[in-house]
């Protein structure tokens, strides 16, 4: 008996130390949060915008997988920070705001201008929120205006931009993680995914050229300097050097005219390496040495690529384009901006630490005057079903 009333002593006594969900949310008390838009407003107000689920306008079984209605809600308020705008939007829902599964974020350019130092703090302190989520910055428009478009393809609208960041082949998933380890790096500007709005679709496909013809598309990269102010942006094809270079992306196309064609690579297996090379005497010299891997997807030429030397010249002249146009970019922002958002100072710090110490306080101007040369080898693994284009007679083609 006295053995029992020790086990039930021992069990009761356990129930005070035992937490429960006394502090549960129920789903059907939040307002799910999918993409955040950041707008500057007057007198240095951030205006703040969200994109939010409407469950009944979600597509189910029960209705054949599509809905009627809208999927999303957006709604807008304007704040001395973040969390003063999302108390004044609180008041416009009636259930509360969940960051939880936010994966979007926009940007305005005018707010990106002004600066976003002192507007971060609350996507980086509050414990309900991920910082694995892409961030975009809106060219020439701003974040509201984003987050109110439609998509043809998506129920989602904002879920529209991530897929196409994933199609680019760029850093999606991780955009805003690769912005807070460059802005806290000394040798490396951070850079963001720039997106715009726009009558990218034809007036032939929508009816007309109203506003159901506007869209968005990605735009290139947003790049900030030591403040966390917007300082310009690269177009597409300047923003894969940028990211072939930082060693992120993951796919190319390549194409190259070649005598009365023109040829198309598609690279699936890329890497890069950053060499530095300090002398007292001279300005730093930096040697880029890209690689990538991938198929031949075009060859719109009489070249015979079962023939092994038409293969590597037609590598030569894939390697000449590329090499081209990294120069051309790395050019461009050594004379534009004079900012090192490839990470060449992340290079000397690696090698060596000791010379990084005297070169990091001047190092933008030490790297807008630095020689930087390039190496590209590419390697094409498959060349399809046919060694020469079909569309050739035999006295045509190049053996």
């Amino acid at each position: 008996m006295k053995q029992r009333r020790i086990i039930c002593f021992v069990i009761c006594s356990s129930l005070l130390f035992t937490s429960g969900c006394w502090d549960r949310k129920e789903l059907n008390d939040r307002a799910v949060w999918l993409a955040t838009g950041w707008d500057a407003s007057d007198k240095d107000k951030v205006q703040i915008s969200g994109q939010m689920v409407i469950p009944s306008g979600m597509p189910s079984e029960s209705n054949g997988g599509g809905s009627s209605t809208k999927g999303y809600l957006t709604v807008s308020a304007t704040g001395q920070n973040v969390r003063d705008a999302v108390q004044n939007m609180q008041t416009k829902l009636s259930r509360q705001a969940f960051f939880g599964q936010r994966r979007i974020a926009f940007w305005g350019e005018e707010f990106a201008k002004r600066g976003i130092k002192n507007e971060l703090d609350a996507s980086m302190r509050d414990p309900n929120v991920s910082l694995r989520f892409d961030a975009f910055v809106v060219k020439g428009g701003t974040a509201l205006e984003m987050l109110n478009l439609t998509h043809p393809l998506e129920k989602i609208p904002a879920g529209a931009a991530l897929k196409e960041l994933e199609q680019f082949g760029g850093r999606a998933g991780t955009s805003f993680v690769n912005f807070l380890v460059a802005a806290n790096s000394e040798g490396m500007h951070p850079t963001l995914p720039a997106i715009e709005i726009g009558p990218f679709q034809n007036k032939e496909d929508s009816g007309q050229g109203d506003s159901s013809n506007t869209s968005f598309q990605l735009a290139g990269a947003a790049i900030f300097d030591d403040n966390l102010k917007l300082r310009g942006f690269l177009n597409m094809d300047e923003n894969r050097v940028l990211l072939w270079i930082m060693g992120v992306l993951k796919k190319q196309t390549i194409a190259v005219p070649i005598k009365d064609g023109n040829a198309s690579l598609l690279l699936t297996k890329m890497g890069s390496k950053i060499v530095p090379k300090i002398s007292k005497d001279h300005p730093i010299k930096f040697t880029v040495i890209l690689t990538g891997q991938g198929a031949l997807f075009e060859n719109n030429s009489n070249l015979d690529l079962v023939q092994t030397k038409n293969v590597e010249f037609l590598q030569h002249a894939l390697e000449k384009q590329a090499k081209k146009q990294v120069l051309q970019t790395i050019k461009k922002v050594q004379e534009e901006y004079g900012l090192d958002i490839f990470g060449f100072g992340e290079a000397i710090h690696k090698k060596d630490p000791s010379n990084w110490k005297s070169l990091k306080k001047n190092w933008d101007e030490t790297f807008s005057k630095a020689d930087v040369s390039v190496k590209v080898h590419l390697t094409i693994e498959r060349i399809g079903l046919t060694g020469p284009s079909l569309l050739y007679e035999e006295s045509e083609i190049k053996k």
